[in-house]
């Protein structure tokens, strides 16, 4: 545990020494604190005015413009890679495709029933189709009563038989 200490203490006065020592090296020499004349700033520079633009001659000789190939080598060239780039975005398209239905599931389609399947059954019309439905709708609760509970069985004539 010592030797860590030392260790540690070494470090920190080696760190306070450097801060309180001048600098020495390359960083030792400081820059000169006298003022150094620059040149004086000179006036405003005088430009001769420009001349005239020059004025292109006439041409020699007029050409029709259905002489004149219009369509230059880099313009074929570069219809010619727009040709190929569709090409390959078609075959790419194709292959897609043909990828797709290789890989489709084999299910059918559903099969679906007319009208809205999950819409609740029209509430009762009258009184009388309601006191149907509420018959109903007990009769269901007590089957459903019965099946999770059963009825208890009558105990009085099994008492005296085992005792």
């Amino acid at each position: 545990m010592s030797q860590f200490s030392a260790a540690l203490f070494r470090a920190a006065l080696g760190l306070l020494r450097a801060l309180f020592t001048s600098p020495c090296g390359r960083h030792h020499r400081r820059r000169s604190s006298r003022v150094r004349r620059y040149a004086a700033n000179p006036g405003p520079a005088v430009r001769p005015l420009p001349s005239a633009a020059p004025r292109l001659a006439e041409p020699r000789e007029t050409f029709p413009a259905d002489d004149l190939p219009l369509v230059r080598p880099y313009y074929t060239a570069h219809e010619q890679a727009r040709a190929r780039s569709r090409a390959h975005s078609r075959a790419q398209a194709e292959a897609t495709a043909r990828l797709e239905r290789w890989t489709a599931p084999r299910i059918p389609a559903p099969r679906i029933g007319e009208g809205d399947l999950l819409a609740p059954t029209p509430p009762p019309v009258t009184f009388d189709d309601l006191a149907d439905a509420v018959r109903r709708w007990q009769a269901q609760q007590t089957r459903q009563a019965q099946q999770t509970h059963p009825a208890p069985q009558d105990r009085r004539s099994t008492a005296g038989v085992g005792a």
